[in-house]
């Protein structure tokens, strides 16, 4: 199967890339095929000023003059869609979840940059329930030229990993699974606050997200949820935001590290809940653990570990 590259040099089409990744046939996964080398670029982006303070305003985070570490992820989902809508990817998107993330920053990206965007559809697994494949993203310097220019500086990146439910073909995992964290051992309370009953259309219209998982109860109901969920990239965001662990864009340009996030959304965080995020430093001075309502099993679970350049 020969390699599909999509080249932008503005912010690609969401709406009707959604439209064809959630609603259109696809030919089925073929374990004998696999899935398609599949990339994206996007050149010359720039963080929109007014979806950026309506990020920040939706979540709660401070405004700052440089993008929250999980926002150029945010940026990056109109590429991911329309990789998800191209003809060549055989699965389609209706009920997939957002099951990991591993983000890597390299150093702070200011929120006037212009950097350029480049994704790759990676590797893939064959699980008991379904499939788990995963995305990877670059955000490297803007670099001048058109398409056959030299990619600049990775500035951040990330490995985003994604479930579908299904039968794909016999189980394969082995060493080369992803990676896994660990509940915390009685962590203590650091945070409690509440998922409003809007947050999935409220965010939707910011990431371009409009799985109907967040967007009406009867569709999550129909994927098996008691009801709508949240957009658990949005509330790993918050639990980020709501605590002290990140360096803050201001101490990493004066004393540069590399940081690390880890996240794995172990559970439905559902819209109208209260949520408390805990914490045992003693253990692991970067885990967090979140958990949604009365559930005794974290809904989300968060590293975050910094090195110094």
């Amino acid at each position: 199967m020969s390699a599909t590259q999509l080249t932008f040099d503005k912010k690609p089409n969401n709406a009707i890339a959604m439209t064809k990744a959630l609603l259109l046939p696809r030919a089925g996964f073929n374990p004998a095929v696999g899935l398609p080398e599949l990339n994206a670029c996007w050149r010359g982006a720039t963080a929109d000023a007014q979806a950026l303070a309506g990020y920040c305003d939706t979540l709660g985070i401070a405004p700052s003059q440089h993008l929250p570490i999980a926002y150029p992820h945010v940026m990056a989902g109109t590429l991911c869609m329309n990789m998800l809508a191209h003809q060549s990817f055989p699965i389609r998107l209706l009920g997939a979840l957002h099951l990991k993330n591993r983000i890597v920053q390299h150093r702070p990206i200011h929120k006037s940059e212009t950097v350029d965007i480049h994704m790759a559809l990676g590797a893939y697994r064959l699980i008991e329930k379904g499939m788990e494949f995963d995305f990877f993203t670059e955000v490297t310097e803007g670099v001048k030229g058109g398409e056959n220019s030299t990619k600049g500086a990775v500035l951040w990146h990330e490995t985003s990993t994604y479930f579908v439910r299904g039968k794909f073909g016999k189980s394969d995992i082995n060493d080369d699974k992803s990676f896994e964290l660990d509940s915390l051992e009685e962590g203590e309370q650091l945070q409690q606050w509440h998922i409003p009953s809007d947050r999935g259309r409220a965010y939707a219209s910011i990431s371009g997200d409009y799985n109907p998982i967040h967007m009406s109860r009867l569709a999550a109901k129909a994927f098996g949820f008691k009801r709508d969920i949240a957009h658990g990239f949005g509330v790993m965001a918050q639990a980020i935001d709501r605590t002290n662990i990140l360096p803050t864009a201001e101490v990493l340009e004066q004393s540069p590290q590399t940081v690390q996030l880890d996240a794995i959304f172990k559970g439905p965080i559902f819209l109208d809940s209260d949520v408390s995020l805990k914490h045992k430093s003693e253990q692991a001075p970067g885990r967090l653990d979140l958990y949604c309502g009365d559930n005794t099993r974290p809904n989300l679970c968060i590293f975050i570990t910094t090195s110094t350049v």
